[in-house]
């Protein structure tokens, strides 16, 4: 548990014939290789050089049952999207331990906490916090199971699982910028575990002092328009990056795939939500390596300016 250490005229005109046809080929097998992916396969890139960059990213456990999409297939792509995109803060869910050692040896340069929703050590799927070292320090660091006891390992209200929402303070190296990071996983099977867990989180963020500083990301399994996350907005005044970013969405409306493929479809489970921060752009990126798909659900980036 807890903290670890965690790139002639008769000869031109043939040479431009010539380009112009690998052009033209080109096109074509790309627009036939990635077939309902519309947007431009680049990432989002900064807008002020200050910006966060905070991506949400449920890495999908490790299951045999996955069979050619297990983590033995997905452990290079998971940390490979994470440094393309150049995150600054991930919130990470559904990763065991041995996910978490896999992810550290490929991401030199982060730091994370996070504990066992089983034990509130290495057991059970852990909803880690990773940061860039280089420019985040951490400041405090807790677990808070979503349940009727928050502070011990446990079960809540009709959940099928113990679920947990990590939560950190960190501070911005350059100019001692605070902020806290809440990284949540809701049960997926109850309903009420959902609206309660929902409720908690909102009263936490509620009781942070008026000008504080707050993220809260992770996959919800549930949609916008839910009691949970309804509450979230409505009693923390929390906003749901997508809806305040001041440029347009990209990359696809849903963030669960089910490992269906790079598509625009599925459900839009995996959220980040801001309070007293500005959100320059939000993304669902449907990063995918030679079809392959990093987990069955897609990270969510936003880039936030800490003002």
């Amino acid at each position: 548990m807890g903290l670890r250490t965690a790139q002639s005229s008769r000869g031109m005109g043939a040479s431009l014939l010539l380009v112009g046809l690998a052009a033209t080929l080109l096109s074509f097998v790309t627009g036939a290789t990635l077939g309902a992916v519309k947007s431009p396969a680049t990432p989002l890139q900064p807008l002020d050089q200050a910006a966060l960059r905070v991506m949400s990213f449920n890495v999908r456990v490790n299951t045999a049952s996955d069979g050619d999409d297990d983590w033995a297939h997905r452990r290079d792509l998971v940390p490979a999207t994470i440094r393309f995109h150049q995150a600054d803060v991930i919130g990470v869910q559904e990763a065991y331990r041995g996910m978490i050692d896999d992810m550290q040896q490929r991401l030199p340069g982060y730091r994370w906490f996070g504990v066992g929703t089983s034990d509130g050590k290495d057991d059970g799927a852990c909803n880690p916090v990773f940061w860039r070292e280089s420019r985040l320090e951490l400041v405090t660091a807790e677990t808070i199971w979503l349940s009727r006891t928050p502070d011990s390992p446990s079960t809540g209200w009709d959940g099928a699982y113990p679920r947990t929402a990590t939560h950190v303070v960190l501070r911005e190296i350059a100019d001692g910028a605070e902020f806290h990071v809440f990284n949540a996983h809701f049960d997926h099977e109850g309903e009420q575990a959902r609206l309660e867990s929902a409720r908690l989180l909102a009263a936490r963020v509620k009781a942070l002092a008026p000008d504080a500083r707050a993220i809260l990301m992770g996959d919800f399994n549930c949609n916008e328009h839910s009691a949970p996350l309804q509450t979230l907005t409505r009693d923390a005044q929390l906003r749901d990056a997508r809806d305040v970013s001041s440029t347009p969405h990209y990359g696809p409306t849903g963030s669960f795939t089910g490992f269906a493929g790079p598509q625009y479809a599925g459900a839009w489970l995996d959220h980040i939500f801001v309070r007293n921060l500005v959100v320059q752009q939000h993304g669902i990126l449907p990063d995918h390596f030679d079809g392959r798909l990093p987990s069955d659900h897609f990270p969510v980036l936003a880039e936030i300016l800490l003002q």
